[in-house]
Formats: C-alpha cells, sequence, structure tokens
C-alpha cells in the first residue's frame, strides 16, 4: 500500500507509483487518508482533459471520500460494495487502512485459467466456466454464478 501528500503533485504520484509498481496511491492529509488516485484517473481526469501533471495537486483529483471494508467481511461483501460504487479497490481497514483488495484479487486473473471465452458460448446454449452447466442464455448464466460461485 503506497501513499503521498494530498499537496504533491500527479507527476510525483505517477513516480511513486511506477517506483513502487502499483496502478493505485492513496493520499493522506494531515496524517490522514483523504482519497485515493488510480492510473486511471490519471489519464482521464489529467492527460485527457490536458492538464499538467507536473502542477496539478493530488489533492484536486482524489477520489473521496474513500471506500472501506473491514478486514474481517467477507468476499461477496467487498464484490457488493465494489459493484454498488463503480469501484475496482477497497481500502481495507482494521482501526487504520492495512492494505486494499482489487477485483483482480477477488476474480483472479483469467489468463491462469484455460477456459477461452469465445468458446463457452454456443448458438443454443451457454456453458458455465466453473462447472461446465449449460443454459439457455447468458442472464441464466449470470444468475447461475452469483448464486451458486459467487453466492449473491
Amino acid at each position: 500500500m503506497t501513499t503521498i501528500s494530498s499537496d504533491l503533485t500527479i507527476q510525483d504520484a505517477a513516480k511513486a507509483m511506477a517506483e513502487s509498481k502499483v496502478d493505485s496511491i492513496l493520499v493522506f492529509e494531515k496524517g490522514k487518508i483523504i482519497g485515493m488516485v488510480t492510473e486511471k484517473d490519471i489519464l482521464q481526469d489529467i492527460v485527457a482533459k490536458g492538464l499538467d501533471p507536473s502542477s496539478t495537486i493530488l489533492k484536486q483529483i482524489a477520489k473521496s471520500p474513500l471506500i472501506t471494508i473491514n478486514k474481517t467481511a467477507p468476499v461477496k461483501e467487498a464484490l457488493e460494495i465494489m459493484k454498488k460504487h463503480d469501484i475496482r479497490r477497497l481500502v481495507v481497514m482494521d482501526k487504520r487502512p492495512i492494505g486494499l483488495v482489487t477485483q483482480k484479487m477477488v476474480c483472479g486473473n483469467l489468463t491462469d485459467r484455460d477456459i477461452v471465452l469465445p468458446e463457452l458460448e454456443f448458438p443454443d446454449k451457454t456453458t458455465c466456466p466453473y462447472c461446465t452447466l449449460h443454459f439457455k442464455d447468458n442472464a441464466s448464466l449470470g444468475k447461475h454464478i452469483d448464486r451458486i460461485h459467487i453466492k449473491l
């Protein structure tokens, strides 16, 4: 978990993220975490708008309030929070931030699996990538995955 002061620049954050090999950074002010900045934020809020990363302050684009989850919460709750807020990362708390949980961590890396997604769908049926059951359409498959494999 990498942190940076809110009064530093976007360029400072990008350097810190590159050095730490992370794609997000927590922003703090007066000793408290006030938000988060991701690579996507830098691209959309700075680069795409033609703003200068060497003069734009982190506090200007830090996403807040910080959305968190307790360290004892189940994975299902993490997924629900991410879906509700349309985010990919949650800060894990134990009175203070102790880490991050990401969608990639929860859902895994599909390149580690032997599933080729285009092979999952057939003209008249769709196959579950987890248990290979067949369904009439993607909506039925989605409900099955939520109910059986993610336990929503």
